[in-house]
């Protein structure tokens, strides 16, 4: 029925339907903030190991990052805060020479229904400065597209922690064959 057609007393019913259906979104709205403020408490009760974990992980939907930790932030030199805004492109943390690879795993995984890769990449810092990246990624069905939640790793980190081991062999190596008698 037009609104013209509709008596006054008609029109008054369905003003108040709207201002009750308003409020109600209103009071939906204040409770998302007030979860979504509460996550990061929830965070560090639900996953306390999340201090102990050495990889950068983050959550990239819809083209942004829904989430990165501390060790993302630093590996890459951008806050949490800033990688996750609405204006934070994160295609500038991939080096020019790895975008194509990275868009064309992208697209991949985002046509498939849940699917994992690991993938090796140069990743690229705010500062500019170029990182070798090993990265394990998940493409996982969410709202209405494809998340992807991902754990990576500068390779170059973990080869100085493997050469530092080698080398703390190699010194430890001397004390060990001295000790034997000839």
């Amino acid at each position: 029925m037009k609104s013209a057609n509709k008596t006054k007393n008609e029109l008054l019913d369905e003003l108040e339907t709207l201002r009750e259906q308003v409020s109600e979104l209103e009071r939906h709205e204040r409770n998302s903030r007030q979860m979504l403020g509460n996550y990061g408490g929830v965070t560090g009760r639900c996953f306390p190991q999340m201090a102990d974990i050495h990889e950068a992980i983050y959550v990239v939907f819809d083209r942004k990052f829904e989430f990165a930790n501390d060790r993302f932030a630093e590996l890459f030199g951008v806050s949490s805060e800033e990688a996750c805004s609405s204006n934070f492109d994160p295609m500038t943390l991939i080096a020019p020479e790895s975008r194509r690879f990275i868009q064309e795993q992208y697209r991949e995984g985002c046509n498939g229904t849940f699917t994992t890769k690991q993938l090796n990449y140069t990743g690229l810092s705010k500062d500019g400065l170029k990182i070798e990246c090993e990265t394990f990624l998940m493409f996982i069905p969410y709202k209405w597209g494809v998340a992807i939640q991902g754990m990576l790793h500068s390779i170059s980190s973990v080869s100085r922690k493997i050469d530092d081991a080698l080398q703390k062999r190699q010194n430890n190596s001397p004390v060990g064959l001295n000790a034997i008698p000839a």
